[in-house]
């Protein structure tokens, strides 16, 4: 049987607590990007299946997004993500995140609203 003296209970205690902590520390910041991965790869379980791998370092790829993908994105629904699979389909891949304005319905404002959860590669 191990037996502690009052110090070396508080010292024992004192690590502990710091242990708590940093290990809370790591969960949530490992949680937060775990979270962020399956909210954006899952849809109700089911692994998005779309043409291409619409998520690049957490922003939806408009070069390869689907449509579930783009209507994640704010101010675009069913119709508009239509419209931006068309225009990529007509005229090629975006050069430029700048590039969706071009898509009818996609105004400067509806871009700064979505650019940084955007990309184009």
């Amino acid at each position: 049987m191990v037996v502690f003296n009052k110090r070396a209970k508080v010292i024992l205690a004192v690590c502990l607590f710091a242990f708590i902590v940093a290990a809370g520390f790591v969960v949530e910041h490992f949680e937060k990007d775990a979270f962020i991965t399956e909210t954006v790869a899952e849809d109700d379980g089911a692994l998005y299946q779309s043409e291409g791998d619409g998520v690049v370092d957490g922003k939806i790829n408009i070069n390869s997004a689907g449509t579930e993908e783009l209507e994640t994105l704010s101010g675009i629904g069913e119709a508009l993500a239509g419209r931006i699979i068309a225009y990529r389909e007509e005229n090629g891949p975006f050069v430029s995140i700048e590039e969706i304005t071009k898509v009818s319905g996609i105004s400067e404002k509806k871009l700064e609203a979505i650019r940084d959860y955007i990309c184009a590669e």
